[in-house]
């Protein structure tokens, strides 16, 4: 269409845009942006503590890769949802051997559709093994937090100095993950920080380190998924009272959107984007948001915008 001058003006454009975006290989495409922006690959070199975790099988990290990976083609293509439901979505995807471990009753061989609207705790993508298995096998608030901080927020925090020791602390009885997280927020040197971020994870703290969903630790110590976020530059601190009203939460913020905008377009574009792109990204932003928010109405604008440039103003391709 290009060589026999058939994208001299807009609507030729949208039209192929349109024509591709029903290509299979866009779907592929997708995969391959959520299988990097939430570093699936990570999955496969999982060697969780054989001591606290005796009866790990690395085939449920395989599953976790297919659970997420199938979870958002369903709601990106199959639903055509907006991107922001990959936050709170009550459903999910599990082989029988992932569904066990997440505590549900195997439905059939293979990868099989979960519903999740009435399975406390779980929905969203933070609920997934796939992320989840980011804190590690002590489920580190610092970890969960800096993705959530990072990867949903687009924020920015400070590296600690190099004198101080980032080993996780272990928890024991009478000592939760969230009461070390409690504690270093409190301390004057690091609370400037971690206030930032760890309290994001609060609301993940049932989750164990392999994603697995409990009410006590292993040392019996009772867990908590209440807590408060306040979202990068918002002034008001949100208060939620259970894990599900956090996703809820995230799902409907307008800075969790925005930064999937950031994150897919700088996939689309394949470079970093920095500040000279910013008000070229928020036009997209405002545009796919027009057109439901969802990834095929994202790439659209990606396509059409000034970051990638088709049309020259003389009416000739660029």
């Amino acid at each position: 269409a290009a060589d026999a001058g058939e994208l001299a003006n807009r609507d030729r454009v949208t039209a192929q845009v349109q024509r591709m975006l029903k290509d299979p290989r866009a779907v592929t495409r997708s995969l391959q942006f959520a299988d990097q922006w939430l570093n699936l690959e990570q999955l496969g070199n999982l060697k969780p503590n054989a001591t606290k975790y005796p009866n790990w099988d690395p085939q449920v990290a395989t599953a976790m890769r297919q659970e997420t990976l199938a979870f958002f083609k369903e709601v990106v293509w199959t639903q055509d949802r907006p991107l922001s439901e990959l936050l709170n979505a009550q459903f999910t995807f599990a082989t029988p051997k992932l569904a066990k471990h997440y505590g549900l009753q195997p439905q059939g061989a293979g990868l099989q559709r979960y519903d999740l609207a009435t399975v406390a705790g779980r929905g969203g993508l933070l609920t997934q093994g796939s992320v989840l298995t980011v804190g590690g096998d002590e489920a580190s608030m610092v970890s969960r937090g800096l993705f959530i901080l990072h990867d949903l927020l687009r924020g920015v925090v400070k590296d600690p100095p190099p004198c101080v020791d980032t080993t996780p602390v272990p928890t024991r009885s009478g000592l939760t993950q969230r009461g070390i997280a409690e504690t270093r927020v409190a301390n004057k040197a690091c609370g400037g920080c971690h206030a930032k971020f760890e309290p994001l994870a609060f609301g993940l703290e049932k989750f164990d380190g392999l994603g697995s969903f409990q009410q006590q630790d292993r040392h019996g110590n009772r867990l908590r998924d209440d807590g408060q976020i306040l979202l990068p530059g918002e002034s008001r601190v949100v208060a939620y009272k259970s894990s599900a009203e956090m996703m809820k939460l995230l799902a409907e913020s307008d800075r969790v959107a925005r930064t999937l905008t950031w994150k897919v377009t700088q996939f689309a574009v394949g470079r970093p984007l920095g500040a000279a792109d910013a008000k070229i990204v928020d036009q997209i932003h405002q545009t796919a948001q027009k057109g439901g928010g969802t990834y095929t109405s994202l790439i659209s604008a990606i396509v059409m915008s000034d970051l990638v440039q088709l049309i020259q103003t003389d009416g000739t391709e660029e």
